[in-house]
C-alpha cells in the first residue's frame, strides 16, 4: 500500500512538473505582440481606470493617442484598434473588452463599412491568397492576449471559416511551438512578467510624412451605400450593444486621403448613427482638422502630428458630453502620467535626432523645443515644395517660398520660450532677435560664410563650421525654457533624400 502511495505521489508530481514545463514553453514560444499591446489594458481595466475605449482598424491604432488625450483633457482611454480590423472584428473586440471593463464611452471608427463578407479567411472574390493570409495574421494582434473562453470561441466562429485556422486562435501553442529559432531574451522575460509593453495605452505612432496630396472626386452629401453590407450590420450591433449597456457611443470616421467610395461609406455611417441618436463625427467633412500635406504617414494613416490633432478634436467632443472626469493630478492614475512623460520624451528625441529631415521638421511644428532652420543659398531644399510647406507651417507665413523664388538663403528662428518667430529671406539681416539662447544677430555675408551669434559673444557663430562648409541645411534645436543646446545637425540636400551629418 505504501509503495502504491509513493508511486501515486511521484506520478502526480511528474504530471505537475510536466504541465508546468508545457505552460512555460507555451509562454516562451508564443508571439508577444498581442500581449505587449494589451497588457496595460488588462491591468488598468482591473482598477476600473479605463473610461474610454477606442475601437477600429489601424486608422485608430495610428490615429488616436491616449497619452495626448490624458495630457490635454485628463481622460483615461485605451486604444484597442487592430490592423485591418473589419467591423465584425471590431464588434467582437468590444464584446470581449466589455467582459473585463465597463467604460463610460466607446469611440468606434467606421472605416471599411462597405466591406461585405463575413469570414476574414475567405474574404471576397477580389482577394488573393496573400490578402487572406495577411487578414488572418492581423487578427492575432487583437485575439491572442485574451484567454480561451466562450466569448473567444464565439468570436472565432463568426470570423473564421476554416477549422484548422480556428485552432490557431483557440490553441495558439499549435502555431507558436516551432518558434525556437526566433526566440530572443524578451521571449524568456515573459516568464517573470518582464517582457516589453506598449507605451501608449495600445496606440502605435507613425512618424513618416506624406507631403503630396491625393485628390479624389467628392461624393455628394446624399450618396450612401445602396445595399446592406456585413460592415453596416455589425456597426448597428456595436451601437445597439453600447446603448443597451448604458455606454455613450460615438461613431467616427477619421481623416485621411479618402476615395469617393470611402466618402460614401462615411455618409452611410452617419445615417446608421442617426438611427441610434448617436453623435457622429465625420472628420472627412469637418475640415481643417489635419493638413494632408503634413499629417499623414501614407495614403491611409495619420502620423503622430495628425494623431495629436485628431485626438484633441475627439477630446473636445468628449468634453462637451460632460460625462468624464479629469484625472490629472490623481496619484491613482500615475501610470497615465508616466505614459505622457514617455510619449513627450520620445517625441523630443525625434525632434532633435534628425535621422529623417522631413519627419524632424514636421515634429518641430509641435513646438516642444525651439529651433533654427537654415537653408543656404542654392539649396535643393528650396525646390522641395513638401519640405517648404512644413517650414511654412512652423513659421505661419509663406516667406520660405519667397526665399525659394530668389534662390535663398533662408532662416527661421522659432523661439517657443519667448513666443517669438523670426525669418529672413535672401540677404536680409535680423537684429534684436530675442531668444532663450540670448539676443541674436543674423547676417548672411556670402554662401559659405554667414553669421548667427549672440550679441553678448560675437565669437560664437552658430552657422559656421570649417568641417561643414558644404552642407546646405542646418537644424539647431534648443530647450524652450533654459536655452540649452539640444542638437545641431547638418544636411546635404539631394531631394528626395537628405543626408544628415551630425
Amino acid at each position: 500500500m505504501k509503495k502504491k502511495l509513493i508511486l501515486l505521489g511521484k506520478t502526480i508530481l511528474f504530471l505537475v512538473i510536466l504541465l508546468a514545463v508545457m505552460a512555460a514553453v507555451s509562454v516562451v514560444t508564443r508571439r508577444k505582440e498581442s500581449y505587449e499591446k494589451n497588457a496595460a489594458f488588462f491591468d488598468e481595466a482591473k482598477k476600473d481606470h479605463v473610461d474610454v475605449l477606442f475601437l477600429g482598424s489601424s486608422h485608430v491604432i495610428n490615429g488616436i493617442n491616449p497619452a495626448v488625450l490624458y495630457r490635454d483633457y485628463g481622460y483615461t482611454s485605451y486604444n484597442l484598434g487592430g490592423h485591418g480590423s473589419l467591423m465584425q472584428e471590431t464588434y467582437w473586440q468590444l464584446i470581449r473588452a466589455l467582459d473585463v471593463c465597463k467604460p463610460k464611452c466607446v469611440v468606434v471608427d467606421t472605416y471599411m463599412l462597405e466591406k461585405n463578407y463575413q469570414y476574414i479567411d475567405l474574404m471576397d472574390e477580389t482577394a488573393t491568397d496573400a490578402d487572406r493570409s495577411v487578414s488572418v495574421e492581423q487578427l492575432h494582434l487583437n485575439m491572442d492576449a485574451y484567454p480561451l473562453s466562450k466569448l473567444k470561441i464565439a468570436a472565432i466562429n463568426e470570423l473564421i471559416s476554416d477549422k484548422d485556422i480556428k485552432k490557431e486562435f483557440l490553441f495558439d501553442f499549435m502555431v507558436y511551438h516551432d518558434r525556437w529559432k526566433e526566440l530572443g531574451s524578451d521571449d524568456f522575460k515573459a516568464l517573470t512578467g518582464g517582457s516589453q509593453r506598449n507605451k501608449l495605452m495600445g496606440a502605435e505612432m507613425r512618424y513618416g510624412v506624406k507631403t503630396d496630396v491625393d485628390v479624389y472626386d467628392k461624393a455628394g452629401d446624399d450618396q450612401i451605400l445602396t445595399e446592406e453590407t456585413v460592415g453596416m450590420t455589425y456597426l448597428r450591433k456595436i451601437l445597439d450593444e453600447c446603448k443597451r449597456d448604458g455606454i455613450e457611443v460615438i461613431p467616427v470616421y477619421l481623416p485621411f486621403s479618402a476615395t469617393t467610395t470611402d466618402q460614401i461609406a462615411a455618409n452611410t455611417a452617419g445615417v446608421i448613427a442617426s438611427e441610434f441618436d448617436a453623435t457622429y463625427l465625420n472628420m472627412l467633412k469637418a475640415g481643417g482638422i489635419i493638413d494632408e500635406a503634413a499629417d499623414l504617414n501614407d495614403h491611409g494613416h495619420l502620423n503622430s502630428t495628425g494623431a495629436e490633432k485628431v485626438t484633441d478634436y475627439i477630446g473636445n467632443a468628449l468634453m462637451e458630453k460632460d460625462i468624464l472626469i479629469d484625472h490629472r493630478g490623481d496619484e491613482d492614475y500615475s501610470e497615465w502620467e508616466k505614459t505622457v512623460q514617455e510619449y513627450e520624451k520620445d517625441t523630443e528625441n525625434l525632434q532633435t535626432d534628425g535621422t529623417d529631415l522631413i519627419s524632424q521638421i514636421n515634429l518641430l511644428g509641435l513646438k516642444d523645443v525651439s529651433s533654427v532652420i537654415f537653408l543656404n543659398e542654392g539649396s535643393a531644399a528650396l525646390k522641395d515644395d513638401g519640405l517648404m510647406h512644413l517650414v511654412s507651417n512652423i513659421a505661419g507665413t509663406d516667406k520660405v517660398f519667397e526665399a525659394a523664388a530668389v534662390g535663398g538663403p533662408y532662416i527661421l528662428i522659432c523661439d517657443n520660450g519667448n513666443g517669438n518667430i523670426y525669418e529672413a529671406s535672401g540677404y536680409e539681416t535680423l537684429e534684436g532677435v530675442s531668444t532663450t539662447l540670448g539676443d541674436m544677430m543674423y547676417i548672411p555675408i556670402e554662401k559659405k560664410f554667414r553669421l548667427l551669434y549672440p550679441t553678448s559673444d560675437e565669437s560664437l557663430n552658430y552657422l559656421y563650421d570649417d568641417n561643414h562648409l558644404d552642407e546646405d541645411i542646418q537644424i539647431i534645436t534648443y530647450d524652450n525654457d533654459t536655452g540649452e543646446l539640444l542638437s545641431h545637425l547638418y544636411y546635404t540636400s539631394g531631394h528626395p533624400e537628405y543626408v544628415v551629418n551630425k
